[in-house]
Parts: C-alpha cells; sequence; structure tokens
C-alpha cells in the first residue's frame, strides 16, 4: 500500500464519507475537516459525519458542514481519521463497515490497521501532522482553511507544543 493507492482510491470514488473517533478531540475534528475541505476544493461529493461534537470548535471553517447522520447506506469510500480500531467508530461505524472501499489514517501505535487501506505513523504527534505530509504528496494547495484545521489538529494533540511527541 502506498499513498498513490490512497490517492487512486480518492480519484475513482464518486461518494466519499469522513469518520472520527467517539468523544472528538481537536485533532479528530481538526484533521476531519482538513480532508473534508481538501477533498471539495477538488470537486468530490463528500460527507463528513460526526454526531456529537464539542462547540470549541465551532471556529473551525466548514463546520457548519459536518452531519450528525446521513440517509446513504453505501460510500464508495468511507476514511476513518485519527481513529486506532473500529470500536471507537461507535456510532458511525456502519458507514464504514458498508463502504466499498475504506481507509485509516492515523497515528497511534495501537492502530490495529482496520481498513482496506491503513496509513499509519505512530511517531507522528498528530494525524494532522500526517494529513499535511499527504497534502503536500498529493499537490494538494494548504489554503488558510485547511491550514486552521490542521493546525488546530497538531497545537491540541501536541498540548500547546509541550508534550515531547
Amino acid at each position: 500500500m502506498t499513498l498513490d493507492d490512497i490517492k487512486e482510491e480518492i480519484r475513482k470514488a464518486n461518494k466519499i464519507v469522513i469518520l472520527t473517533h467517539e468523544s472528538p478531540d481537536g485533532d479528530a475534528i481538526g484533521s476531519s475537516m482538513a480532508v473534508f475541505l481538501a477533498l471539495k476544493s477538488n470537486n468530490k461529493d463528500v460527507d463528513i459525519i460526526i454526531p456529537e461534537m464539542p462547540r470549541t470548535f465551532e471556529f473551525l471553517p466548514g463546520i457548519s458542514e459536518i452531519k450528525k447522520e446521513s440517509d446513504i447506506e453505501k460510500y464508495d469510500l468511507a476514511i476513518a481519521l485519527d481513529c486506532a480500531d473500529l470500536k471507537r467508530l461507535n456510532g458511525v461505524a456502519t458507514y464504514f463497515e458498508n463502504a466499498k472501499k475504506t481507509i485509516v489514517i492515523d497515528h497511534h501505535s495501537v492502530n490495529t490497521m482496520f481498513g482496506h487501506y491503513n496509513y499509519v505513523n505512530p511517531v507522528s504527534p498528530a494525524c494532522a501532522q500526517i494529513l499535511f505530509g499527504i497534502f503536500e504528496y498529493f499537490g494538494i494547495e494548504i489554503t488558510k482553511e485547511i491550514g486552521t484545521c490542521l493546525i488546530t489538529g497538531i497545537i491540541t494533540d501536541t498540548g500547546g507544543f509541550k508534550y515531547s511527541n
């Protein structure tokens, strides 16, 4: 599996859903929003589903696009971000399980590699940092909006750059 494989799956997909773990933190929400905005800017038909979210992150660009649920039963592609195992997708796991193809992008060393394609870097301090590299590789412009989402993920998962990671 390479990033080229992931890029090809995204290219082929008509309907994409973005998911993250239950009780999402800044990295989960920031990473999810960054991918959502990046895919939207590349004219992809994409949903982002986060059933419950702290109000703290209402400042993020595009946050009003988040859905609590979807009536689409089978997406072409599901992308799980900042999530180490399927159980943590509590409440949205069905969207992931029913998708034709699945991608997991994460930084947790305990990741169970539960997707068809798994891009996991356990030395990264945040999923958002991994995404920065992926966007660069894919040639996706880091706009102010995408950058705001990525830096939110990095700052929250590093405790404002205080943690050793």
